[in-house]
């Protein structure tokens, strides 16, 4: 069959409309009740990057050892994840400067790191 005659049996239309609706159908999340969890995910994962900030901040680089390993323990090896512990790592890192504010003692800080690597375990522990 020749191409030109290939092209006149089926019209553009429809093989475009096939084309996008198979692109729009690709797009779509696996499974839509995940969002939810990615959303938790994701806001578990930026809440230990802001502590993270705090922590560089202050020079408690034993915390901030500890947070980016758990990071690297509990979330899928993505550059999402990665780019949101960093993104708000640097945004609570420049408030903090910013703000001159005073660090917190580092019983403080460890305790709330604790309290937030573990809401980043619980947060993927479904997976």
């Amino acid at each position: 069959m020749s191409k030109g005659l290939w092209m006149k049996r089926v019209p553009q239309r429809r093989v475009r409309a096939s084309v996008l609706a198979l692109a729009a159908a690709l797009s779509l999340p696996l499974h839509a009740a995940d969002m939810g969890d990615t959303d938790a995910q994701y806001a578990a994962v930026a809440t230990l990057g802001e502590s993270n900030g705090i922590a560089l901040q202050c020079k408690y680089l034993d915390l901030v050892r500890e947070m980016k390993q758990a990071v690297v323990a509990h979330a899928p090896k993505e550059r999402s994840f990665g780019m949101a512990f960093d993104d708000a790592t640097n945004r609570a890192f420049l408030a903090f400067a910013h703000e001159n504010a005073t660090c917190p003692t580092h019983a403080t800080l460890a305790q709330q790191v604790g309290e937030r690597i573990e809401g980043v375990a619980r947060a993927f522990a479904a997976q």
